[in-house]
């Protein structure tokens, strides 16, 4: 007995008024936070016939199962009632979308970073702003109010990027309302769910939306009309999809059974139009002998060194006069034998160095500074402290100058040039190697030295000359890569070269020219 004491005192305690401990209550369901905005102003109609408007209310709240929500009661800026279903009386004297925006805006900034917004306007999109209420808000005096409101309503929407529904409960008033206002809440409608939605509310995507559901990721629909007549009824099945998880089914509907055949039958279509050679990136191999110069011309039927036969590209032809463009594979005309120069007062060993082409310039040179005379040896030392101190354009001026011009040129500076080549690697393969000079014929003939990177047209065609390399039949290879190809409705401009490489179904971009 005296075990039980305890358990009935809590009983008696009870009984006589004391408070249980409530039951627990579930915690929302996840997702994203729905933000209902309803219009409390006089001009819009119950959501149901059948029902009180705070039951009503509360009874579409219903339809969200467990989603968490919020709700914003709009007319005015000083008509704005936060989670108060009772002040939903429909006796707003103004209809003011920016400041239910705005309030909408406030209560985000108090949940947790990240957290998922959908905002769900109930309203019959009649913009009735109070001129008293923008006061101090820096509306342009010359500026009227309701412009005005309407583009910083749309300028608040983009900086929020919330995704926005918006429900048009009943018909559009006709009593008492300006017929320009009647015409224009469409517009302004169309306009904030633009604003706030993107591309996925332009009118295209909602006219797929409307065909397919909206339950997709991309096709969405964010305008609903909800008759003064179907209320509640009409009103659960809208509230359901706009706050249902969207989900891929459309998209992957769409993709297979509209978008996938179309593009395979285009990507078909178009690798059929670029498939011919040329293309952008492909390239043109031209085999270059020492001294011989190569005519080619383009656009000219030709038999192709792979096999088979082609009417475009470039082709050799065996006169110049038959030909497009030329291209010579040449030596540099870079003199370094000191041909010109007034080589008076010179002493012997530096007469002895003078004439020498580049390699035995070197050579002897080694010799001096190994086993020379006193003389020699001291003339190495020199030259070797002299061409290090030469700054490399100033040696490339030297040895560049014309023959004409080499009288002005004293002979030692000369030789310091020749020496600092000597030991310049990158100099000398810029100075000395040799080099392709082309030469195109017609109207825009030009002639130029290509080096790597250098545009050159022949005929229709532009080009981007590529590195010398070694192979082939001849002294070298030079690429000449298409950047320029005309084509049937410019395709092979207009099409990215990826897009290109993939359908054209070729083994290989590079052809060479024969």
């Amino acid at each position: 007995m005296l075990s039980a004491t305890p358990l009935l005192l809590a009983l008696l305690a009870q009984a006589a008024g004391g408070t249980p401990t409530p039951a627990p209550v579930p915690s929302p369901k996840p997702g994203p936070v729905i933000l209902f905005l309803i219009d409390n102003s006089a001009s819009l109609p119950p959501l149901d016939p059948q029902e009180q408007r705070v039951a009503a209310l509360e009874k579409m709240f219903t339809f969200l199962e467990g989603q968490p929500y919020r709700l914003i009661l709009f007319g005015g800026r000083g008509e704005l009632y936060v989670d108060d279903p009772s002040r939903y009386r429909n006796n707003g004297q103004w209809t003011d979308f920016y400041f239910a925006f705005d309030k909408a805006r406030e209560l985000m900034k108090t949940y947790p970073e990240g957290t998922e917004f959908r905002l769900v306007l109930l309203t019959d999109a009649i913009l009735d702003p109070s001129p008293r209420e923008w006061e101090g808000m820096d509306v342009p005096a010359s500026e009227e109010l309701k412009p005005h409101v309407t583009r910083r309503t749309l300028e608040l929407l983009e900086q929020m990027g919330v995704p926005l529904y918006v429900i048009l409960v009943g018909a559009p008033p006709t009593e008492g309302v300006a017929a320009g206002d009647r015409e224009q809440a469409p517009t302004l409608v169309l306009q904030m769910v633009q604003a706030a939605n993107g591309a996925r509310a332009s009118a295209m995507a909602q006219s797929l939306a409307a065909f397919f559901s909206d339950d997709g990721l991309l096709l969405r629909k964010f305008v609903f009309r909800v008759g003064p007549e179907e209320g509640l009824k009409k009103l659960e099945p809208v509230v359901r999809r706009v706050v249902a998880p969207a989900r891929p089914a459309v998209e992957a509907q769409l993709l297979g059974s509209l978008v996938l055949p179309l593009v395979l039958f285009l990507c078909l279509l178009l690798g059929i139009l670029v498939r011919s050679f040329p293309g952008p990136g492909d390239v043109e191999i031209l085999e270059l002998a020492l001294g011989v110069p190569v005519h080619v011309a383009a656009d000219r039927f030709h038999k192709v060194a792979a096999g088979g036969w082609a009417n475009t590209g470039l082709s050799l032809v065996a006169d110049a006069r038959e030909a497009t463009a030329t291209f010579t594979y040449q030596p540099s005309s870079i003199d370094v034998t000191g041909t010109g120069l007034d080589t008076a007062g010179l002493d012997e060993a530096s007469l002895r160095l003078l004439p020498l082409g580049l390699d035995e310039f070197r050579k002897t040179l080694a010799d001096f500074a190994a086993w020379g005379s006193k003389e020699e040896r001291i003339q190495a030392l020199n030259l070797d402290y002299m061409a290090k101190n030469l700054e490399t354009r100033e040696a490339e001026r030297i040895l560049g100058s014309a023959a004409a011009e080499r009288r002005a040129v004293p002979a030692l500076d000369f030789l310091r040039a020749k020496a600092h080549l000597a030991g310049n690697d990158a100099l000398r393969e810029r100075l000395l190697a040799p080099r392709v000079v082309a030469a195109s014929y017609g109207k825009a003939g030009e002639r130029k030295e290509l080096n790597p990177g250098e545009r050159f047209r022949i005929g229709r065609y532009a080009f981007v000359a590529g590195k010398l390399g070694k192979g082939g039949r001849k002294d070298v290879r030079l690429p000449l890569y298409y950047d320029r190809v005309p084509s049937m409705l410019g395709l092979k401009t207009i099409l990215p070269k990826a897009f290109q490489r993939l359908v054209r179904f070729r083994a290989s971009s590079e052809r060479v020219v024969s």
